[in-house]
């Protein structure tokens, strides 16, 4: 009898070994368990944070050069970028591009533009600047107060056209003027810089990529987003371009990696006169000669800088 007592309270003790053991052993696999999710966790992690860095900062290299082909046939007038930083995110980026207008010898801060990008690329643009419509000639770039150059197409109807060269005979004659010039119709390049008077600086020609058929616009166009030719007259102005577009045929070429249909639609338009605008830049004085030309069918003011 007592053999049995000894037998069974052995057994106790041994039943609580046994599970002392295994809830010693669960919490060591737990442990292990544990240990092994961190390192896995953490590996992934690793491994998803290279692979989207390597995979944004290509997409962000892809839109990036996709913006310097772009800016060099369609960029607002006499504008430079001077400087693009790349922030790089989880699965998107943003490029922040820092926009200067470069009047005469003359920089003024312009905007700042943000492009947003994502696994797949390019998504949208955002603006710090705006333009407000003061009436239907009028308009001026925020926050600068300049004014924001039109633009009229000659095969369209306008009510209305601007005619702002009746206008700088109020300013006095230490300040450079920037003024947007439509024409009547459409010409080539050689001929727009053969008609163009000595006193005024041609900086930028507006390309013709509009159907041919006549039509009635309420508006005219802003200078934002128009193909063109830019051409600085300064020797400032020539140093911040990287621009090599000086002729149609550049043009077109460049706009054939751009855009092939853009190309094959606008490659139409040079039989009949490519170029259909220019902005000039000089003084009173010297612009108001444009006056009296027959090929100005319209003049829009821009920025007015100080000479000095």
């Amino acid at each position: 009898m007592k053999k049995t007592n000894e037998d069974e309270l052995k057994n106790v003790f041994d039943d609580k070994s046994l599970k002392k053991s295994l809830k010693k052993a669960k919490r060591i696999t737990l442990l292990r368990t544990l240990l092994i999710s961190a390192g896995v966790c953490i590996l992934l992690f690793i491994g998803v944070f290279q692979v989207n860095r390597w995979w944004i900062g290509k997409k962000g290299d892809e839109v990036a050069s996709q913006l310097i082909k772009e800016d060099a046939i369609m960029k607002a007038p006499n504008t430079i970028v001077n400087a693009e930083t790349v922030d790089i995110g989880l699965f998107q980026g943003t490029i922040k591009r820092d926009v200067y207008k470069v009047i005469e010898n003359k920089v003024i801060p312009w905007e700042t533009q943000e492009v947003y990008f994502g696994l797949s690329g390019f998504q949208s643009t955002s603006f710090s600047s705006q333009s407000t419509q003061i009436d239907q000639t009028t308009e001026v770039h925020l926050p600068s107060g300049d004014g924001e150059m039109l633009f009229y197409v000659p095969q369209f109807k306008y009510r209305k056209y601007a005619n702002d060269l009746s206008k700088i005979k109020e300013y006095p004659q230490d300040k450079y003027i920037e003024m947007g010039i439509s024409f009547n119709k459409g010409y080539s390049l050689r001929e727009i810089k053969q008609r163009l008077p000595k006193s005024v600086h041609p900086t930028w020609y507006w390309v013709n990529d509009y159907p041919i058929k006549s039509d009635f616009r309420d508006s005219p166009e802003s200078g934002q987003g128009l193909f063109g030719i830019s051409n600085p007259s300064s020797k400032l102005g020539q140093t911040l371009t990287s621009s090599n577009v000086k002729t149609e045929s550049d043009f077109l070429n460049h706009l054939k990696q751009v855009d092939h249909s853009d190309y094959k639609m606008i490659k139409k338009r040079q039989r009949d006169g490519l170029i259909i605008g220019v902005v000039v830049t000089g003084t009173k004085d010297g612009l108001s000669v444009l006056q009296e030309q027959p090929y100005v069918r319209a003049t829009s003011l821009g920025a007015v800088v100080d000479k000095y």
